[in-house]
């Protein structure tokens, strides 16, 4: 008797950087994955919600055992205002099947609307004969009815394409899936569900009967030395191939010391002392630190470290003075707060 998959050890994430998730997120994910119910992660945005789904797809390549599995992707559901359920399963192009009718050399390819239907990701996903890792991403944005409306194809992988009539049964393969066949009545070969991870950023309340469905895990922002780690996993080491260098030169022992002072102010500005109506997130620090690290000059560089100093001898910091402040706070009230702005 195997034993039940299991995602462990560290892979990369979307921007192909190590991806360290906790060992709590890995119990959930692991949850999700032996109940097989959607795993719905929320938090801060910039937390890593979205990059654990390629952390997911390569993990559970790797634990399937198939080739290649650094390269795996999750199958990818971007949530708009207006989208559907049906939007996720499939495509049909009404338009091109028209256009095409009216052409005498597609007389007889516009018969067949099959050669108009295309499958969605979440139709993939469960179609596939491999278990995959769907990603659907900020099903905040959605109408409230959608998580509800994707609940029924995600427990019974079954869905219902009517633009296909019942009497054209002969096998058709998908475009873009070519080994899963199109029909009327699209049902799931008898293999474990997908691993669904579904993003949230908590800008509403979502249905009950939807999150009864799902395994739950909030990703906090991560403590120090979890926080250091992610900086120098992506920015320890210039990303190459770059068409230009840092303004500063410096060693690894500076970067990785103007990387930890970074972490060290960004924690205080999201301290409740410093009041920020939004406070700054882990994408938010990165994209912070690399600015300074590539673009700042050495006066910024050293104005850094003296207010990370400040911060360890419990002084008070003026970040009015922090090198790169907008990267890092984004609205009016809370750069008047810190005395950046003056009313």
């Amino acid at each position: 008797m195997k034993p039940p998959l299991r995602l462990q050890g560290i892979h990369n994430g979307r921007d192909d950087k190590p991806y360290r998730p906790s060992d709590a997120l890995l119990a959930a994910a692991n949850a999700a994955l032996h109940l097989q119910t959607p795993l719905l992660l929320a938090g801060e945005p910039g937390c890593g919600k979205t990059d654990f789904a390629w952390y997911a797809a390569r993990a559970l390549a790797q634990a399937i055992g198939e080739p290649e599995a650094a390269k795996a992707k999750p199958l990818e559901c971007y949530i708009h205002s207006d989208t559907g359920a049906a939007d996720l399963l499939y495509h049909y192009d009404a338009m091109a099947r028209f256009a095409e009718a009216h052409v005498q050399e597609a007389e007889s390819r516009h018969k067949d609307p099959r050669h108009y239907i295309e499958l969605e990701p979440l139709g993939v996903a469960l179609m596939s004969t491999q278990r995959r890792v769907l990603l659907i991403d900020e099903i905040d944005k959605a109408p409230r009815d959608l998580s509800n409306d994707l609940l029924r194809e995600m427990d019974q992988g079954h869905f219902v394409i009517p633009e296909i009539p019942r009497s054209l049964t002969e096998p058709f393969p998908d475009p873009n899936e070519k080994t899963i066949p199109l029909r009327r009545d699209m049902k799931r070969e008898p293999v474990p569900k997908p691993l669904v991870i579904v993003t949230s950023n908590a800008e509403r309340q979502l249905p009950e009967a939807f999150l009864r469905r799902c395994v739950y895990f909030f990703i906090k922002f991560p403590a120090h030395q979890a926080l250091v780690q992610i900086l120098e996993d992506r920015l320890l080491k210039p990303d190459p191939p770059h068409d230009y260098r840092p303004v500063v030169a410096m060693d690894l022992s500076k970067r990785k010391q103007i990387l930890e002072s970074g972490a060290l102010l960004a924690e205080g500005l999201r301290e409740s002392s410093a009041r920020l109506s939004k406070r700054p997130g882990t994408a938010e620090l990165i994209g912070w630190l690399r600015t300074l690290l590539d673009l700042g000059s050495q006066s910024e560089h050293d104005q850094l470290l003296t207010l990370a100093e400040a911060r360890r001898q419990n002084h008070k910091v003026e970040w009015k003075h922090l090198p790169g402040l907008h990267c890092l706070v984004k609205l009016k009230e809370d750069l008047l707060q810190l005395g950046y702005l003056k009313a």
